[in-house]
C-alpha cells in the first residue's frame, strides 16, 4: 500500500459524555476543522496499529485484520502527541477497510470499552462519517439526519477529568443519582430531536441544562458555570471527557471571547486528499 493522505474532521461531543458511564447515551458531531494525516503500511511480519489505549488498540487491530488488513501501519500529522491521537487514528485506519457497515460491525468489538474508550471510539467513527453520531454503550452508533450547520464555539481547556465523580455521586445520592441519569439521558434525546429539527436555540437550552447538572454531580467547579454563561450564546456547557475538556457554546449574534474558536458543524467525513 502507497502512502495515504486523508484529511480527518475534528470531533466534540455535545452532549451525554460525562455520563457515558452510567448507561447515558451520547452525541458527537464533526466541526469543520480537520487533521491531515499519512497513513503508511510497513512490511513487519508483526501486525500493529498505532493507537495508545490498549483496548481499543486490540478492538481497531482485530477489525482491520476481518477485513484483510493485518499489516503494521503508521499515521503521521500535526496531531501526533496530543490528547486526540487515538481517534484521528483510529478514524484514519477504519477509513483503509472502505467498509460500509463500520457503525455496526466494530460494536461487538466495543461491547466492554471503557467510558473513555467508548467516547474515543464514538469520535472516531463520527470523523469517519461526517455530520453528527448517537451513540450509547451496548447499543451501537447511529447517524442523525440533520442539516444543522452551527455555529458552534470552543475552547479547549487543560482541566483533566475525573471519571470517579459519578461513582461517589451515586454512593452518596442512591435516592437521586437513577431519577438524574434517566432524566439526563432525555436531555440527551431532546438535544437530537432539535438538532434534526434545526433548532439551535433548543440544542443550546439543552446544553445549558446539563452544564447545571455537571455542578450539581461535581463534575465541573461554580466558576465553570460562571465562565460559560458569560458567553453571549443561547446555550453553553463544560465538554467534559477523558480526552477533551473544553467550555462549548451555540453563539449569538455578539461579539465573543478572544480565545473561542468558532467553527460549524460539518457533513463530510474522512476524505483522501490528492498529492
Amino acid at each position: 500500500m502507497d502512502a495515504i493522505k486523508l484529511d480527518v474532521p475534528f470531533t466534540v461531543p455535545l452532549l451525554g459524555e460525562a455520563f457515558v458511564e452510567v448507561g447515558n447515551p451520547m452525541i458527537t458531531a464533526a466541526l469543520d476543522f480537520s487533521w491531515h494525516v499519512t497513513v503508511k503500511e510497513s512490511h513487519s511480519e508483526m501486525p500493529s496499529v498505532p493507537i495508545k489505549s490498549p483496548f481499543l488498540n486490540k478492538a481497531v487491530s482485530r477489525f482491520l485484520s476481518s477485513q484483510g488488513l493485518g499489516g503494521c501501519y503508521s499515521v503521521s500529522g500535526p496531531h501526533v502527541g496530543g490528547s486526540d491521537q487515538d481517534y484521528v487514528n483510529a478514524a484514519a485506519l477504519l477509513y483503509l477497510t472502505e467498509c460500509d457497515a463500520i457503525e455496526s460491525d466494530l460494536q461487538p468489538l466495543l461491547k466492554k470499552a471503557g467510558s473513555g474508550d467508548f467516547i474515543t471510539a464514538a469520535r472516531a467513527l463520527t470523523a469517519l462519517s461526517g455530520g453528527i453520531v448517537a451513540s450509547r454503550q451496548g447499543e451501537g452508533f447511529l447517524s442523525i439526519d440533520s442539516g444543522t450547520s452551527g455555529p458552534i464555539c470552543l475552547r479547549i481547556l487543560p482541566e483533566p477529568y475525573h471519571s470517579e465523580v459519578l461513582d461517589k455521586f451515586s454512593k452518596e445520592f442512591p435516592g437521586l443519582s437513577d431519577p438524574m441519569w434517566h432524566l439526563l439521558a432525555h436531555l440527551v434525546l431532546v438535544g437530537i430531536d432539535a438538532i434534526q429539527g434545526g433548532d439551535i436555540a433548543a440544542l443550546g437550552r439543552a446544553l445549558s441544562l446539563e452544564a447545571s447538572f455537571l455542578h450539581a454531580t461535581g463534575q465541573i467547579t461554580l466558576a465553570d458555570l460562571q465562565r460559560i454563561s458569560e458567553i453571549p450564546s443561547y446555550g453553553s456547557k463544560v465538554v467534559v471527557s477523558p480526552t477533551l475538556v473544553a467550555d462549548l457554546a451555540i453563539p449569538l449574534d455578539r461579539k465573543l471571547p478572544d480565545d473561542l474558536q468558532v467553527m460549524r458543524f460539518t457533513y463530510d467525513g474522512v476524505t483522501e486528499i490528492e498529492g
